[in-house]
């Protein structure tokens, strides 16, 4: 795997290159907008892929009412399981059993092998499918097509606007937009690789654990997350099971104790916190953050901590701490995004730009400052986030 990591990451850099040589050649001639618009639609991000294929699940399953209704009212965490008992069901099982085989190794924080993937707990998925049903049926391919036109559009505009002379600069402006339209749409890739192969280690650490269970070295399945792999390994080498609970425990509450923890903007490598200065005052009710793609929206906030419990409903703002490609789904048919950590590369910016929605991301306190049903206004051009009713921030 490591030579396959190692050349696409040398393409995705490659990709990122060309976009930043572009900027440079086309300064003045087109617009910031219409050289950021180049990363809309990109043809085969397997991330994206993924999504129009769950919301071509839920348009299967909103052409079945009595399914619709079930996933509407049963337990996200049981829903696929009990639906098996409708007959009229079957079409959308299969479907969703292939999306599984498929897709079934990601999930909502899927870096931690620990976490459950959509294979093993597909409450998040459904909690997604479910807020999906309030769509019009197609409007996430519809989408998709609109982001691949504007995409397309500012090929054609940067193309057109490089013409002249010797041809020299079309020549070059035309490789560059090939490379970033081809290499920042793998960027996904790699990840999906990656958690292809963490899956693999978890269904062996599993299975471990349970035989550990069964032999009485360990108290829960879940304690083999709390070793280390060589101590797993031990642990079935003749190691001593009473020593490792204790190190179980103790290892779990400082698990929880820095669960609690609230990690700094900002850390040197000497450990300083240095506070970053607000340069740029804010007005009432405003809050401020790295705008992270253009475009201005108003309408619903939703704070989403969890994508297994908050749905997302369709036209809804999405607040979230963070995303990975575990919460991808919800931005099918979300209108905007707020996060109160990432930068411009990271994952929710920079599907929040293919996907076209404007996008605010380092906003301190988000999820705590913004409440569920509260309208606000997300401006990705200037990175401000405004609430337009209710309390002032930090009332």
């Amino acid at each position: 795997m490591g030579p396959l990591l190692e050349t696409h990451f040398s393409i995705l850099m490659a990709g990122m290159m060309a976009w930043g040589l572009l900027r440079k050649v086309m300064r003045g001639r087109v617009s910031e907008a219409t050289v950021r618009a180049l990363s809309r639609g990109l043809p085969g991000n397997i991330t994206t892929d993924m999504d129009l294929e769950l919301g071509d699940l839920a348009d299967r399953a909103r052409e079945i009412p009595t399914l619709a209704e079930h996933l509407r009212e049963a337990s996200a965490e049981s829903a696929i399981e009990s639906a098996r008992a409708l007959p009229e069901a079957a079409p959308f099982l299969e479907r969703w059993d292939r999306f599984i085989d498929r897709y079934g190794h990601r999930g909502p924080g899927e870096i931690d092998i620990s976490i459950p993937r959509w294979a093993d707990d597909p409450a998040s998925l459904v909690t997604s499918l479910v807020g999906m049903l309030g769509s019009e049926p197609g409007d996430h391919r519809r989408r998709h097509a609109a982001a691949v036109a504007e995409g397309e559009a500012a090929v054609e505009e940067i193309l057109a606007a490089s013409r002249g002379g010797l041809g020299l600069r079309y020549r070059l402006v035309r490789r560059l937009v090939a490379a970033v339209r081809a290499y920042l749409a793998l960027r996904e890739h790699g990840k999906f690789l990656v958690m292809q192969t963490l899956m693999r280690v978890r269904v062996a650490v599993v299975e471990a654990a349970g035989l550990a269970v069964q032999r009485g070295w360990l108290g829960h399945e879940d304690d083999a997350w709390m070793l280390t792999l060589g101590e797993l390994v031990a642990l079935f080498e003749g190691g001593d099971p009473a020593a490792m609970r204790g190190q179980i425990e103790q290892r779990r509450d400082d698990y929880a104790r820095y669960a609690r923890l609230v990690p700094p903007r900002v850390m040197t490598s000497d450990g300083e916190q240095p506070v970053p200065r607000e340069v740029v005052e804010l007005a009432p009710k405003e809050l401020g953050g790295l705008a992270a793609s253009a475009g201005t929206v108003e309408g619903v906030a939703r704070v989403v901590l969890d994508p297994r419990e908050q749905v997302l409903h369709a036209g809804e703002i999405l607040v979230a701490p963070f995303t990975d490609p575990g919460w991808t789904p919800l931005f099918i048919h979300a209108s905007g995004l707020v996060m109160e950590v990432g930068g411009l590369m990271t994952h929710g910016s920079v599907v929040a730009r293919e996907y076209g929605l404007p996008a605010v991301v380092g906003v301190d306190g988000a999820t705590t400052r913004i409440r569920t049903g509260q309208r606000i206004r997300v401006d990705g051009d200037r990175g401000r986030v405004t609430l337009l009713d209710e309390q002032e921030v930090g009332a």
